[in-house]
């Protein structure tokens, strides 16, 4: 069924998920990374506290985050900025990178030639040794949003989420392969809005907001 034959049961009551990602962060070499992860810059504090202020704009009831290092910070932050309370939750993680955690891209190919290749030929099933799929964390990212979504029905709440959680969430609303995710950016400290009617969601914006320059 699509919008319209839903809308036309009656009304439902409107749920708000905001979305953004925890950052910049400290990461020099760019490296890969997931959990525990990387600390905030200081620059990406300082776009947060940006960030705040246009989530005050939105009735926000609970803050949302991972329990990585970045995530949990930058929780913290805008959970005391907006005056509501926030959790950390391990369902919200990014992917694991198992062995490839802490390398760069160019690391990896040079030392796992035969894993990449195996990478590009499935691109949404691999998972790096020792690590977890882009599937199966798209699949646990997407089950805990709508666990958030139906603990908060007719509210709205903030999740400071990561690259694959956060167009995962997105893929509730949209018609968004795994595959196909890199085609909607989730910039650092920007802002994400979906209003979801029931279990229907509407993408209202993508990447609100504009990361503050440093002094």
């Amino acid at each position: 069924m699509g919008l319209l034959g839903h809308f036309l049961k009656g009304p439902h009551p409107k749920t708000t998920l905001l979305l953004t990602r925890a950052g910049p962060v400290e990461n020099p070499e760019h490296v890969l990374y997931s959990h525990p992860g990387l600390p905030l810059s200081e620059q990406g504090r300082q776009a947060l506290r940006s960030l705040a202020r246009l989530a005050r704009r939105y009735p926000v009831a609970w803050v949302y985050a991972a329990d990585s290092l970045a995530e949990a910070e930058a929780a913290g932050l805008l959970g005391e900025a907006l005056g509501v309370p926030f959790a950390l939750l391990l369902e919200l993680r990014e992917r694991s990178w198992g062995e490839w955690e802490g390398l760069s891209f160019a690391e990896v190919r040079e030392r796992y030639p035969q894993e990449v290749a195996a990478w590009l030929e499935d691109e949404a099933g691999f998972a790096p040794p020792g690590g977890e799929s882009l599937r199966k964390a798209w699949e646990r990212g997407r089950e805990a949003i709508r666990i958030l979504l139906g603990k908060h029905r007719g509210q709205a709440l903030l999740v400071v989420g990561n690259c694959t959680l956060n167009r995962a969430a997105l893929s509730l609303a949209l018609p968004l392969p795994v595959e196909e995710g890199l085609r909607v950016e989730q910039d650092y400290a920007r802002l994400s809005v979906v209003e979801f009617y029931g279990e229907e969601g509407v993408v209202k914006a993508l990447n609100l907001g504009q990361l503050e320059e440093q002094a």
